[in-house]
C-alpha cells in the first residue's frame, strides 16, 4: 500500500469508529444533551485522545442498584420507626408554601424534623476546633465522611483525634472520595486503621492513577458523633480551607453544626454511602464490613440523641446519580419560585442549566431582589470563565452580581426570612446531576435571619459588578469564556 493509501484507511478507520461510537452515546448511553454535547465534540475535534479519556473518566459511575436499593430500605426503615413512635417529630408549617417545599422532599420515611439548635459558622478555624472538640469528647461512635480529607496538617489533626477514639474501642469511619484525594494514601492512614478505625473510599481506583469514575463525585460532607451531633456544609478538611493557600485568600466558607432531631437523617444518610463504599487496598485492611456496621451497631435502640425543646424544623435534603430526580435542583428551584422580596445566593461555581436561569428572571421579573455572591479569586481559572458567560443575562434582568475579595466557597440559598439551605451543592450543573450531594434546609426563623446577616456582611465586602463593567471586559476573556462554556457540563 501506497503512503496516500495508508492515510485514507487510516483517516476511514477513524471516521467509522467516531461514528459507532456518537451512536453509542446517544442510543446506548442515554445521557443527557447536556452532557452528550461536549463529548460528541470531542470526538469529532480529537477522536483518539476523546476515546481513551470517555473510556476512563465518561461512562460514569458503576452503581450496583440493587446493592444500593438494600441498603437504601434499611435506612428508610429506620427513620421510618423513629417518626412512627415518635422519637422524631415531624414539622407541619402554617405557611402552604413552605408546606409545600417540604413536601417536595418528603416520602413515607424522609421528612422534615421539629426539634434543631444550630450553629453556623463562616470560619473553619472555628469550625475545626469545635469539630475536634466533639470527636474527642465522643462515647460511642465518630462517622466522618469528606470530600476532601487532605494529607497535610488539618489532616493529620483531624486524624490524630479519630485515631485517639480509636484506641478507646469507639467505632470510628472515615469515608472519602477517592478520586478527589489522590495523596490520602494507606501510609497516612496506617495508624488509624491499626488502631481499630475503619476507612471506605469512595468510588475507588482500580488502578493508581486510572478511576472509571471519575466524573462523579462524593461531594458530601457529613460528620455525626454518637448521633448526637452532626456537621455538614461546604468545608472539607485541609490547610487551604484555614486561608494558607498563598495565591486563594482569604477563603470564606458556611457550615452548619446541628444537635437535635435532624442528625439521625444525616447519620442515615452516612450510613447508606458508607454501606455502599467499595473496597480497595486501603479497605481490604479493614476487618468490619459495611454490613457488619448496620449490624453490630444499635444506633437508634440506644437513643442516645440529644433532646432540645428548640423549634427548628431542618429537613435533610441528597440527590446524585443514583437518582433521577435532581432533588437539590429542584430544591432550590421551589425556593426561588415561592420567594416574595429577596433571595440571596452564594456559590463558588455558577454554571446552572436553562431551567434555573429562567427561575432567576421569572422571580426578578416578579419583583424578587436577587442577589448572588460568587469569587473575586478563582480558585480554578476555567471554571471562573464558564462561570463569566452565565452573568450575561443576569446582569441585563438586573440581578445583582457580587464579586468577593478573596474565594468564597459558602454553598448558600435564603429565601425572604423563611428558609435557608446550607449544604454542599454548588449551583452547577455537576453538583446538580453527577456529584452526590447534601443539604440542610432550615426553617427557624433567628436562624433564618442569621443567614441573611452572613449573606449581608459578605455583600458589604464585595465589588457589585455592573453591566458596563462586565461588558467592557477583554475580548480575550469573552473568546475563552464562549470556549470553555461548551464543556460546562464536564466541569
Amino acid at each position: 500500500m501506497t503512503t496516500a493509501e495508508i492515510i485514507y484507511l487510516t483517516i476511514l478507520i477513524v471516521f467509522i469508529i467516531n461514528f459507532f461510537m456518537i451512536l453509542f452515546l446517544v442510543f446506548l448511553e442515554r445521557k443527557d444533551p447536556k452532557s452528550i454535547l461536549p463529548w460528541i465534540f470531542a470526538f469529532l475535534a480529537f477522536p483518539i485522545l476523546s476515546w481513551i479519556i470517555y473510556f476512563f473518566v465518561g461512562k460514569g459511575p458503576k452503581i450496583n442498584r440493587k446493592r444500593w436499593s438494600r441498603r437504601k430500605k434499611i435506612a428508610d426503615n429506620m427513620i421510618a420507626h423513629e417518626f412512627a413512635y415518635g422519637n422524631l417529630k415531624s414539622y407541619e408549617s402554617d405557611d402552604r408554601e413552605i408546606r409545600e417545599l417540604i413536601k417536595l422532599n418528603s416520602n413515607e420515611y424522609l421528612q422534615c424534623t421539629t426539634y434543631n439548635e444550630t450553629k453556623i459558622y463562616t470560619d473553619a478555624h472555628e469550625m475545626y476546633e469545635d469539630q475536634i472538640k466533639d470527636i474527642k469528647e465522643a462515647k460511642e461512635t465518630v462517622f466522618v465522611l469528606y470530600y476532601l480529607f487532605k494529607k497535610d496538617d488539618a489532616g493529620r489533626r483531624f486524624l490524630d483525634a479519630m485515631t485517639e477514639k480509636a484506641k478507646e474501642g469507639l467505632k470510628v469511619i472515615l469515608v472519602f472520595d477517592d478520586s478527589g484525594n489522590p495523596k490520602t494514601t494507606y501510609s497516612f492512614l496506617r495508624k488509624f486503621i491499626k488502631a481499630g478505625g475503619i476507612v471506605r473510599p469512595f468510588f475507588p481506583s482500580h488502578f493508581t492513577l486510572i478511576n472509571h469514575n471519575f466524573a462523579y463525585r462524593n461531594h458530601r460532607k457529613i460528620v455525626v458523633i454518637d448521633n448526637k451531633i452532626g456537621y455538614v456544609g461546604g468545608m472539607n478538611i485541609g490547610v487551604d480551607y484555614l486561608s494558607q493557600d498563598k495565591k486563594i485568600k482569604p477563603w470564606r466558607d458556611t457550615h452548619l453544626r446541628i444537635v437535635g432531631e435532624a442528625v439521625s437523617l444525616l447519620q442515615v444518610r452516612f450510613l447508606q454511602d458508607f454501606s455502599y463504599s467499595d473496597h480497595n487496598k486501603i479497605s481490604k485492611k479493614n476487618k468490619m464490613s459495611s454490613s457488619e456496621i448496620f449490624k453490630a451497631v444499635k444506633y437508634f435502640e440506644k437513643n442516645i440523641k440529644e433532646k432540645t425543646e428548640h423549634v427548628n424544623p431542618i429537613q435533610i435534603v441528597s440527590s446524585g446519580p443514583d437518582s433521577d430526580k435532581e432533588e437539590i435542583k429542584r430544591s432550590y428551584l421551589k425556593m426561588i419560585s415561592i420567594a416574595h422580596h429577596t433571595i440571596y445566593l452564594e456559590t463558588p461555581y455558577f454554571i446552572p442549566d436553562k431551567s434555573f436561569i429562567d427561575a432567576l428572571l421569572i422571580a426578578k421579573s416578579s419583583g424578587v431582589d436577587i442577589n448572588l455572591v460568587i469569587p473575586g479569586v478563582p480558585d480554578k481559572k476555567t471554571v471562573y470563565h464558564v462561570t463569566y458567560s452565565y452573568l450575561e443575562e443576569l446582569l441585563k434582568a438586573g440581578i445583582n452580581v457580587y464579586l468577593y475579595p478573596g474565594f468564597i466557597h459558602s454553598k448558600m440559598v435564603v429565601c425572604d426570612d423563611r428558609v435557608a439551605s446550607i449544604g454542599t451543592a454548588n449551583l452547577d450543573v455537576r453538583s446538580f446531576s453527577m456529584n452526590f450531594e447534601v443539604i440542610a434546609l432550615v426553617f427557624g426563623k433567628k436562624e433564618v435571619i442569621e443567614t441573611i446577616q452572613i449573606a449581608v456582611n459578605d455583600i458589604s465586602k464585595s465589588h457589585k459588578l455592573t453591566y458596563l463593567e462586565y461588558k467592557n471586559r477583554p475580548k480575550k476573556d469573552k473568546i475563552q469564556e464562549h470556549l470553555f462554556r461548551l464543556c460546562a457540563p464536564l466541569m
